[in-house]
């Protein structure tokens, strides 16, 4: 199975040296659910897409700080190449930027929600659609946004019933596509050092301080990480 991860953004801070791209994280989530995977890049802020979505067999896209209303010259052509990949059904996941431009690509819309940052260790609720992916009983994974899908497109389910990010998981039904807000790919020591680096610029030291509650128990990231890759191996069209 090729898999290209779309890559929208990297750390560049060296505080958060040692931890790899969101591309490496990535890879270290879904490649021992998905052994069969062989994954490539394209650095979609610099690189030219594919004119066939078919040349690989699914995506991902990676998170990023940018927002999906930013005026960057590679958002609208990453979201019209996510189109041509749904038409040509071609399984596509993704993961915090990656599903807001997902859900405003196919009509939904993202934007900066009323509520403000949701940051830290937390608890999601899965829908019954939810269940079929990521089985039975709640997630817990690790967050930290301040955009959010607003509006759901109309051929999207909800997979988490979450009162802080009601659309941050969906899945769609006229194409095999899924995507989460949340973060299986982070481990917990580039999380916090993440959080760090946000304190007294862009969080306040004591949001930073409650956001690290926690984060020594246990996640769900294995889980999650069975779940996307039987998501993916189960609809791609050529899954040798």
């Amino acid at each position: 199975m090729k898999v290209c991860i779309l890559e929208t953004d990297r750390p560049d801070d060296a505080k958060l040296a040692g931890h790899g791209t969101y591309v490496d994280m990535l890879e270290a989530l879904l490649g021992p659910a998905l052994p069969e995977a062989r994954f490539d890049k394209i650095d979609v802020t610099a690189a030219a897409l594919p004119e066939d979505p078919r040349r690989f067999d699914a995506y991902l896209i990676t998170g990023a700080r940018a927002g999906v209303y930013d005026d960057h010259p590679w958002i609208s052509p990453l979201m019209a190449f996510l189109r041509k990949v749904a038409e040509a059904r071609v399984p596509l996941f993704g993961v915090c930027f990656g599903h807001q431009v997902m859900a405003q690509a196919f009509g939904g819309e993202a934007r900066k929600a009323e509520c403000g940052w949701v940051l830290g260790r937390n608890t999601q609720t899965l829908t019954s659609d939810g269940e079929a992916i990521f089985g039975a009983g709640p997630l817990e994974v690790l967050s930290i946004h301040q955009d959010q899908v607003i509006t759901k497109p109309p051929n999207s389910r909800r997979l988490v019933d979450n009162a802080a990010s009601p659309n941050g998981a969906l899945i769609y039904d006229d194409f095999p596509a899924m995507s989460v807000q949340f973060h299986p790919e982070f481990e917990r020591e580039f999380f916090a050092k993440l959080l760090d680096m946000f304190a007294g610029s862009r969080l306040s030291v004591e949001q930073v301080e409650s956001a690290k509650t926690g984060l020594d128990r246990p996640l769900d990231t294995e889980r999650i990480a069975r779940g996307i890759a039987d998501f993916l191996r189960s609809r791609t069209l050529s899954p040798e």
